[in-house]
């Protein structure tokens, strides 16, 4: 058995994980599985804080490379914008749940290509986010 942290951080719920698991990886050298899901919110919250749709997402993130490693990822705090999606349907869904503010991250790890996102966090505070194929030795983080 291995411990588990379950968080809730409003709006930064998916990027509060991503850190938190993140800090499991580079501190304590743990391989760490990063689960994220938000439905439509029962009354009186979903009169606060309505939900686009259902969207989940799940990540093993893990210190060291292996055969099955898609990328490497770094991140850093920023006041930057958040990176928008192309997709008029998919940025509505990112701008209307939660857990979907991943999709960007996830856009840039299908594409297999080194790339920069920003992810929506705290209101004032975003996630930058590089993002590196596995298959791409010793490349240098993009701008």
């Amino acid at each position: 058995m291995t411990s588990s942290n379950v968080l809730c951080a409003y709006d930064g719920s998916f990027c509060a994980g991503l850190l938190d698991s993140l800090c499991a990886v580079s501190v304590d050298a743990q391989d760490s599985l990063l689960i994220a899901f938000d439905a439509e919110y029962p009354e009186p919250l979903r009169g606060v804080r309505p939900t686009a749709g259902a969207f989940g997402v799940a990540l093993v993130l893990a210190p060291r490379k292996s055969a099955r490693t898609v990328a490497r990822i770094d991140v850093e705090l920023t006041d930057a914008p958040a990176t928008q999606l192309a997709s008029p349907e998919l940025e509505a869904l990112r701008l209307g749940n939660p857990t979907a503010r991943a999709l960007p991250l996830l856009e840039a790890l299908a594409a297999m290509r080194a790339r920069t996102v920003v992810l929506d966090y705290l209101d004032d505070l975003r996630l930058r986010v590089d993002v590196v194929p596995a298959d791409v030795p010793n490349a240098p983080m993009p701008q």
